[in-house]
């Protein structure tokens, strides 16, 4: 699937439409209920597909997750047809920022008993940040820039 045209447009435009019809996806409203001043949200989910979809409080297409493992009910999405780079290792994606002059930031933590290693990458309309759990990609997460 092609996610980086999408970005940036509304919940309502035909093409978001079509996907959340032919994934046979539901949007969830999140709003924000504590008055902490946090921003509403909007979220759709193929779990089955490996993907889920987040829109701001104006309904504009912000941030996909794409999951590489088996998590959270998810299943890995398919890499067959996707516009987004997956890397097999943090190096191999640090070396990819590198040679295409991006903005790479890297970091590494223990959480839950499992070591995590991540990689963001700014390109020019997005970021794409690289999670990579016990050696291995697991999440990759894109969002639009503003």
């Amino acid at each position: 699937m092609h996610f980086l045209p999408l970005l940036g447009k509304s919940l309502k435009d035909d093409e978001i439409i079509e996907i959340l019809e032919g994934f046979d996806m539901e949007v969830i409203y999140d709003f924000d209920r504590l008055h902490e001043g946090q921003p509403d949200q909007y979220w759709s989910a193929s779990k089955k597909d490996g993907f889920q979809l987040r829109f701001d409080e104006k309904q504009t297409f912000d941030v996909v997750f794409l999951h590489l493992a088996p998590n959270d009910g998810y299943t890995a999405i398919s890499r067959n047809d996707c516009d987004v780079p997956f890397f097999t290792t943090a190096e191999e994606a640090q070396m990819f920022g590198k040679t295409q002059h991006l903005q790479v930031a890297k970091g590494s933590a223990d959480f839950l008993g499992v070591k995590r290693e991540w990689v963001r990458l700014g390109f020019a309309t997005h970021s794409a940040h690289y999670e990579f759990h016990a050696g291995s990609l697991a999440l990759v997460t894109v969002a639009r820039k503003a």
